[in-house]
């Protein structure tokens, strides 16, 4: 007689579907869908709700032009930049690319959201 399995969650993490939904490639044709997945990131992240696992995908989803992606994902990657420190080198070397953009308003955010990291080793960077 098979053991009952209670209290088993058969269904993926919300933090585990987000992740698939950023890796997802057809958001790369859906700019929209895109940013309303970005947006429920970052009300998790304002809610409490530990989504530092998905720093990698937030470091590719900023390759973006749209401004208002670029200043929530840069909230994102500056707030758990201390929490993955090995990590944040890819959010540095984000922002340093985008400072050598074309757009003012990405090269300012980039500048800012770049001094605004606080942990040992950063400084070098700046």
């Amino acid at each position: 007689m098979p053991i009952p399995q209670f209290f088993v969650d058969v269904k993926k993490g919300e933090v585990n579907e987000l992740r698939l939904l950023l890796r997802a490639v057809s958001l790369d044709k859906d700019p929209v869908k895109k940013r309303d997945i970005i947006k429920k990131v970052i009300a998790y992240m304002t809610l409490g709700i530990d989504v530092s696992r998905l720093y990698p995908e937030m470091v590719k989803a900023s390759r973006t032009d749209d401004i208002v992606m670029k200043k929530m994902i840069y909230l994102y990657l500056t707030n758990y930049a201390e929490q993955n420190q090995e990590l944040a080198i890819l959010a540095i070397n984000t922002f340093l690319m985008d400072m050598k953009g074309t757009n003012n308003k990405i090269r300012g955010l980039a500048l800012r959201s770049l001094c605004s990291l606080k942990f040992d080793g950063v400084f070098e960077y700046m």
